[in-house]
């Protein structure tokens, strides 16, 4: 477990919370990532249901999760936060992750619009204010799986990007990217709620990122992503199970240079 005074440069990954670790880095150009979204607190749609979530995953896919496999919760979270609580948890989170960046350094934070009680809940409510937005980039899946008669059934994500004054893409073409990822979700995976690895792949390859994080890093998407681009990343898991996954992603090589890990 993570247990300094001060704040580092150096890049391992922790099998600890987030808001443990956090307080103690610096100088980290890109974090990428993407919370529980706290499923299972919901009024009106289909998420907390999450039997009937499973039987959708074959009629228009499962969203960001792969068969339904959410419908077994997350390894070490319940995924069912009163909404109050959750919205001043990820509060913090983001709050220690801007804190944490280098002058040049942004925030990739995915996440999604919800409706709760008849009303659309965006991303923009778990910001602090007073944090600069720089643009939301839109993740297009393939399908969605929230079915309800109340809203359309949501078939997007949203990327929102945070941003320090002087971050910039490392060139003028890596504008043409786009907002707008035409990136399929994953599915029969190991982890319950995946993001593709195209995600992260894309916002590195983009940016001049020399040290990555991902403070909720689940199976190694983004670690996978920085490894395979040549750069140092941090992750930070909560869960054993999840970071042995992260073990066995990274091929269970040594890391130094790329990669490091303390799972």
């Amino acid at each position: 477990m993570w247990n300094p005074t001060t704040r580092t440069t150096s890049s391992p990954s922790y099998n600890d919370d987030c808001l443990n670790v956090l307080p103690h880095l610096s100088g980290i150009d890109l974090i990428f990532t993407s919370p529980p979204y706290n499923l299972g607190n919901t009024t009106g749609g289909g998420n907390g249901n999450y039997a009937r979530t499973a039987s959708l995953g074959s009629r228009g896919g499962s969203g960001k999760w792969g068969g339904g496999d959410l419908v077994n919760g997350y390894d070490d979270h319940d995924d069912d936060l009163p909404h109050a609580d959750y919205v001043e948890w990820q509060k913090r989170v983001v709050r220690e992750c801007w804190l944490s960046l280098s002058p040049n350094g942004a925030i990739f934070y995915n996440h999604k619009p919800r409706v709760l009680g008849g009303v659309l809940v965006t991303p923009f409510s778990y910001l602090p204010d007073d944090i600069p937005v720089r643009q939301i980039v839109i993740w297009a899946r393939a399908g969605g799986f929230n079915f309800s008669p109340t809203f359309y059934v949501p078939t997007h994500e949203w990327i929102v990007v945070i941003a320090k004054p002087f971050w910039r893409l490392k060139s003028q073409a890596a504008s043409g990217v786009g907002d707008v990822w035409y990136v399929p979700q994953v599915s029969d995976t190991e982890h319950p709620a995946p993001f593709p690895l195209g995600l992260p792949a894309r916002a590195i390859e983009s940016t001049d990122s020399m040290l990555v994080c991902d403070p909720f890093a689940g199976s190694g998407t983004t670690l996978r992503a920085a490894k395979d681009a040549g750069v140092q990343a941090i992750g930070i898991e909560k869960s054993e199970r999840y970071c042995d996954m992260i073990v066995r992603r990274l091929g269970q090589e040594s890391l130094f240079g790329g990669v490091e890990y303390g799972c």
